[in-house]
């Protein structure tokens, strides 16, 4: 047994430093070393899922030259992990004190594999912006005819008020992807069409039995789908075809964060 693994020291973070970190560096990794029912449940958006028990054959899945923040449901498990990257070279080690019990931060759900079933035909950078497009474009025709459909006025105002900001981001993926390809014609957004996120509209209220004629249950139900995006987005960079689809993909998953933070401040004002 290799004990300098479990003697060098690891510095412990609380949730609002890891906040801080992964909003200041998009070179922090998030590493979940918890069990995949775990992991398929909820985690931290963008974590990639490396359980403790397989984390001696999957270290080439972590990056040793860049930060690590190594979470499980209390802090246990991903102390030990983080002992153990540490001995075996990685130089900048977090461990998220509290787990993801102590996360008051944005979550994601589902397999690791979820949604990136999307961007696995995407051969370069166009084809992977078409299938961003494709997404932005969906949420934001469904918030459109929710605000058309919902009876409550104030429901109404903010699928409106998030109907335009998808707006803003679908025209900013529309702009990278015509300047790539051309000025070539977008590509159709048809109503079956998966929203941002990789699951339907459907299966997120149904998950989260949100009551769309209710404020706080609409901007509840944004932030979740934003930060199932950002998680999707953040994994797909991680198997993206090539550096600009990555970069590509990266850039997004930024934006929704960035779009999680606006909604915190409407959640706040309706609270």
């Amino acid at each position: 047994m290799r004990w300098r693994q479990f003697l060098t020291p690891v510095r412990s973070i609380d949730a609002h430093e890891a906040r801080v970190m992964l909003d200041s560096d998009p070179e922090v990794q998030l590493v979940d070393v918890r069990q995949d029912k775990e992991y398929k449940e909820e985690h931290i958006a963008g974590a990639k899922f490396v359980p403790l028990a397989s984390l001696d054959d999957m270290l080439e899945e972590i990056d040793p030259k860049r930060p690590v923040i190594v979470y499980c449901a209390i802090g246990g498990r991903s102390r030990i992990a983080s002992q153990m990257l540490a001995g075996k070279g990685f130089e900048k080690v977090f461990n998220l004190s509290g787990g993801i019990k102590a996360w008051n931060g944005w979550k994601g759900f589902g397999d690791y594999e979820q949604g990136l079933d999307l961007f696995m035909n995407a051969e370069d950078i166009r084809e992977v912006l078409e299938v961003a497009y494709v997404m932005e474009k969906a949420l934001g025709n469904f918030y459109v005819d929710m605000a058309a459909s919902v009876q409550s006025p104030k429901a109404a105002e903010l699928f409106s008020k998030l109907a335009s900001v998808e707006s803003k981001h679908s025209d900013s993926v529309a702009e990278r992807l015509q300047a790539i390809s051309g000025g070539a014609p977008l590509p159709d957004v048809g109503p079956e069409a998966t929203p941002e996120g990789g699951l339907s509209t459907k299966e997120y209220m149904q998950r989260l039995g949100s009551d769309l004629e209710s404020p706080r249950d609409v901007v509840d139900f944004a932030m979740a789908m934003e930060a199932q995006a950002m998680d999707l987005y953040t994994r797909a960079a991680e198997n993206a075809p090539d550096d600009p689809s990555r970069e590509a993909l990266e850039r997004i998953a930024l934006e929704e964060r960035g779009h999680l933070k606006h909604l915190a401040v409407l959640m706040d004002a309706l609270v």
